[in-house]
């Protein structure tokens, strides 16, 4: 019976392995799915395939119309970088502002200090001119007392000078006419000397000289008298010199005494000192009158590039009151756009990435889904044909057929089994069919 029973239930072995591999097959699908649900919200979990394929479309849609989000969130960082850029802007005009507004308030007194440094330097300049012209004439008499001085030192010592060469030039002539007379005296011993035997006497004409005249001691003669002349004429000479340098000192000393005037010499050095001093400082605070100048044009020019600027920058602060508030619209609108675009992520792109991957974990779990669905379909079918099986080979139900179902070893040993019982009977019966065995078989 048990074979019979295998031999029935081979005949519904295609169909529980068509059964057996549909489970397994809908198992796989079906532990695919669960694992891609689980990647998903909860608002998902009981979405059929259809409605994931829906919602992965709805993704996809929505994901394609980032584009447009895309090209706000950019136009709105350039909104908010030149926001940024006209708050720096406000931030520096303010500056500009300010700084104006502090030197255009000192701007008066700034002017009048100004003013006041060229007034004095003005007056110092005025100074320094009638300074200067008291100063030369000061210079000029101090120079003059100076040289006075000198005159009436130089004049004494001249005088001095030419005394003692009216003194030595008297000497010298009063010793050369000395000698000039003793010379006189001694002539006839200085003729004698040149008288010869036979020869005339220049005197006397006489050709002998019986006693010629003998030179006596400290005798003068032609040569000695010439060097006292000589000596004389030095001496006058060097007084005339004297008396003429004299001259000279005394007419140097009478024009400087007439510029110099009777002031004592440090009297007129402590004048022209003090003029000089008054006339230096004039002259450097009148030094500042063209820098004072200077500086008064160009803080007038400061004034005017200060005003302008107050006043650019002041339109520029209004201009930028209207850009403002452009750009304040049009930043709310965008902002209220990408808050709906991003859907609670931090920037468009983050959305889009969320968006593809839900887009992905949708799709594929869609497909889990149908898969799933499928291989249901499939073991469904293979139940039915497989009940089919069992009824048509005698069984109540799949499960007797499956049980029924002996697999190889079992079968290997009911079929051993088989063979070997069938063996035992043909050897019984042919031990039946023997001659002795039939005539003790008809033994009463």
């Amino acid at each position: 019976a048990p074979m019979e029973q295998a031999r029935k239930a081979e005949a519904v072995a295609p169909a529980l392995e068509l059964r057996e591999a549909a489970e397994s097959e809908h198992r796989r699908a079906a532990d695919g799915e669960t694992r891609a649900r689980a990647l998903l919200p909860d608002t998902f979990v009981d979405a059929g395939a259809g409605g994931l394929a829906a919602a992965a479309r709805r993704a996809a849609e929505e994901l394609g119309g980032l584009e447009s989000a895309r090209r706000a969130e950019q136009r709105l960082d350039r909104l908010t970088a030149e926001r940024t850029g006209l708050d720096r802007q406000e931030r520096a005009d303010e500056d500009v502002l300010h700084d104006a507004e502090n030197w255009l308030g000192d701007w008066e007194t700034t002017r009048a200090g100004l003013q006041a440094r060229i007034e004095s330097a003005q007056e110092a300049a005025t100074r320094a001119e009638q300074l200067a012209v008291q100063r030369e004439p000061a210079q000029n008499r101090l120079r003059a007392a100076r040289q006075r001085d000198t005159f009436a030192r130089d004049t004494d010592e001249t005088q001095t000078h030419v005394l003692g060469a009216r003194e030595r030039a008297t000497e010298a002539k009063a010793h050369w006419l000395d000698l000039k007379e003793q010379r006189l005296n001694g002539i006839a011993a200085e003729l004698a000397a040149n008288l010869a035997d036979g020869e005339p006497c220049a005197v006397c004409g006489a050709t002998e000289h019986p006693a010629p005249a003998r030179k006596i001691a400290g005798h003068v003669d032609r040569e000695a008298e010439e060097r006292a002349l000589a000596s004389y004429q030095r001496a006058d000479e060097r007084r005339a010199e004297d008396e003429r340098r004299l001259g000279l000192v005394r007419e140097a000393l009478a024009a400087a005494s007439a510029e110099a005037g009777d002031a004592p010499t440090y009297q007129l050095a402590a004048q022209a000192e003090g003029l000089e001093r008054r006339y230096e400082e004039a002259r450097r605070s009148a030094s500042g009158l063209h820098s004072a100048h200077e500086e008064l044009r160009r803080a007038e020019q400061e004034r005017e590039r200060r005003s302008a600027a107050q006043q650019e920058a002041a339109l520029r602060t209004a201009s930028r009151v209207a850009r403002r508030d452009a750009l304040d619209a049009e930043r709310s609108a965008l902002e209220g756009e990408l808050v709906q675009a991003r859907g609670g992520a931090d920037s468009v792109a983050v959305r889009a990435a969320q968006l593809e991957r839900q887009a992905a974990l949708l799709t594929e779990t869609a497909e889990a889904a149908r898969a799933a669905e499928d291989t249901a379909q499939r073991l469904k079918d293979a139940d039915a044909r497989l009940a089919d099986a069992a009824y048509r080979a005698g069984f109540d139900t799949p499960r007797a057929a499956a049980d029924a179902l002996l697999d190889d070893a079992a079968h290997r040993e009911l079929q051993r089994r088989l063979d070997d019982w069938q063996s035992e009977e043909a050897a019984v019966q042919a031990a039946l069919a023997e001659p002795d065995t039939l005539a003790a078989a008809q033994q009463p």
